[in-house]
């Protein structure tokens, strides 16, 4: 018999405690849109943008090394740096889908297709300069085999930017009248 002095039995031990385990819980985050268009990027429109911008470095670099710094030479020069800045500058608009968000008021595919058209027709009177210029001249002949493709490169993205702009119902000529036109 126990007098309540001594210790306590077996049956009146406390059960040993366990270690529960810790749990951490992320907070509900919601999924993020990716901010680059990776479509884009990969599709032929970034493929082209790309092309177009290496061509426009070549023509300016050969323009650049040639022996006779003339006037042709300065044309060349200017068309093919002023469609290299504004070509990355277009990539970049493309790759972080940047028209929907700041060209709302502005017919970005018609401004584009604009673009894209008066610098073929640059790139074909810089390409005849550089032609006309480069006997003699190694630097100014491979401008010249390099201002005729990039014009190609340029022409071939003006049908791209026609058919975006024919199809999305803004700018002149466009603008409201998909709906209402029928043939006859």
């Amino acid at each position: 018999m126990s007098s309540g002095t001594g210790s306590p039995g077996p049956a009146h031990q406390p059960a040993p405690i366990e270690a529960m385990p810790t749990v951490y819980r992320e907070p509900a985050q919601e999924p993020t849109e990716n901010p680059v268009d990776v479509d884009f990027l990969r599709g032929l429109g970034g493929i082209l943008k790309i092309i177009e911008m290496i061509l426009s470095l070549v023509v300016f670099i050969c323009a650049s090394a040639s022996s006779y710094h003339t006037d042709a030479c300065g044309w060349i020069q200017f068309v093919s740096m002023t469609a290299f800045v504004v070509t990355v500058m277009l990539y970049i608009f493309h790759a972080f889908k940047l028209p929907p968000k700041f060209t709302k008021n502005i017919p970005f595919k018609f401004s584009e297709f604009c673009y894209y058209a008066m610098f073929t027709v640059f790139y074909f009177i810089s390409g005849v300069v550089a032609a006309c210029y480069a006997t003699g001249n190694p630097a100014l002949s491979a401008a010249a085999f390099f201002t005729f493709a990039s014009m190609l490169v340029f022409g071939i993205d003006i049908y791209y930017r026609f058919d975006a702009w024919r199809h999305s119902n803004e700018g002149p000529f466009f603008s409201g009248m998909a709906h209402n036109v029928t043939m006859p």
